[in-house]
């Protein structure tokens, strides 16, 4: 039996979440809904592309379905994290069952200690705290000191900035590279290198980030190396490249950190080049920014730009292709909550011999349902986690 669909492609849009799940109060003190919140900030807000999707039958329990050309339901996080490390590894099959490193602190002072000898050079910073008030906060610090900048963030993610003009980028990711096996048994997540430029109160940062994860042999674990004994190609971006481990199956790569109208041409790219079996898994990054910002505005004119790319990628589908737009969590912007908040995510499938389809996905119980269809789909042995989205087939 041939696969059914010769070309699987995930679209994950960062932090776009559809509702609180039922354990939020491990996670927050409130409950929250990124889309609804987005709906809600502007009379008549529309999506209309992402709506004929289905989306509007997550937040509004639309009934008309007659216009609708996708199958349209949500996910639940099974792994207790909220970040993109934590939704990423789970989708491709990875379930984490323990909790990474959640206490609003820094390290402890010994420990740091042990950081700047091993690395050789100062710490700065070490607190709690979102990203750009902490490059204003440490960096008269960091530029007279010539130290680095670390601070923290939910799920385990350790965060090391330095301005480029301090401390090149390239030095600046070493010492990333470095901390990694330093605090492996810290119940760390991954660690982040924030490379900057600019003067204070406008800095910006750069595009020469990295990702280095603190776990091993995941990737055992999960579909990729199905994909990669069988010669399926997997086709992502840089930064998801990089919080997958650099997985050795990767055939195709997407450098550097792109915006969302940037990124859309260039998947419409390898949409158009890649003729063989394929896994193509994007992460569309600009929302998650504006729901840390808490600007509901800015995240509704995200969503809305991306709404009208969309037809882009539509439109150059082929028959035997099957779309997934997802989410990784959420982060709504209009509740009082610093990070990522704990959510459903949305689940729209679409493809062309789907267009007379009225079913609904419903809930899955794990973004794992993911890997388990592409398993499925190329005939690859079934993994431990999720199970087969069988209405799509």
């Amino acid at each position: 039996m041939k696969s059914l669909y010769k070309r699987v492609i995930i679209l994950v849009l960062d932090s776009v979440g559809c509702g609180t799940q039922s354990d939020y109060r491990k996670f927050q003190s409130c409950k929250s809904n990124t889309l609804r919140s987005v709906y809600a900030s502007a009379p008549g807000f529309k999506l209309p592309n992402l709506e004929k999707l289905g989306l509007l039958q997550l937040i509004e329990n639309n009934k008309d379905s007659k216009s609708i050309i996708g199958v349209s339901g949500r996910m639940r996080e099974q792994t207790p994290g909220n970040d993109t490390f934590a939704g990423i590894w789970e989708m491709v099959g990875v379930v984490f069952r323990g909790r990474f490193r959640n206490k609003k602190m820094g390290f402890p002072k010994r420990l740091i200690r042990q950081i700047e000898i091993k690395l050789g050079i100062k710490v700065i910073g070490n607190e709690y705290v979102s990203g750009f008030k902490a490059l204003d906060k440490f960096y008269d610090e960091h530029k007279k000191r010539r130290g680095l900048i670390l601070y923290l963030a939910d799920d385990g993610v350790v965060l090391l900035a330095a301005h480029e003009k301090v401390i090149s980028a390239q030095k600046l990711n070493m010492y990333g590279r470095e901390l990694v096996s330093i605090l492996k048994d810290h119940k760390i997540s991954r660690v982040i290198t924030r490379p900057f430029i600019g003067r204070k109160g406008n800095f910006i940062r750069t595009d020469n980030r990295r990702d280095y994860i603190a776990l091993d042999n995941l990737e055992k674990e999960s579909v990729l190396s199905s994909l990669r004994d069988n010669k399926i190609s997997l086709i992502t971006t840089e930064h998801l490249f990089n919080i997958l481990g650099h997985p050795q199956g990767a055939h195709s790569i997407i450098r550097g950190n792109h915006t969302n109208r940037r990124l859309v041409p260039l998947i419409v790219d390898r949409l158009n080049k890649e003729k063989d079996r394929a896994v193509m898994l994007f992460c569309l990054q600009d929302f998650d920014m504006y729901g840390h910002r808490k600007d509901v505005k800015g995240y509704a004119r995200s969503l809305h730009e991306f709404d009208t790319l969309l037809p882009k990628i539509l439109k150059n589908l082929k028959s035997s292709d099957l779309l997934f737009i997802t989410a990784d969590h959420g982060c709504d912007p209009a509740v009082d909550l610093r990070g990522h908040t704990r959510e459903f995510v949305p689940l729209l499938a679409y493809s062309s011999r789907l267009r007379h389809l009225t079913r609904r996905l419903g809930t899955r119980e794990s973004f794992a349902d993911l890997a388990q269809t592409i398993c499925y789909n190329f005939e690859l042995k079934p993994i431990n986690q999720g199970k087969i989205i069988h209405e799509v087939f």
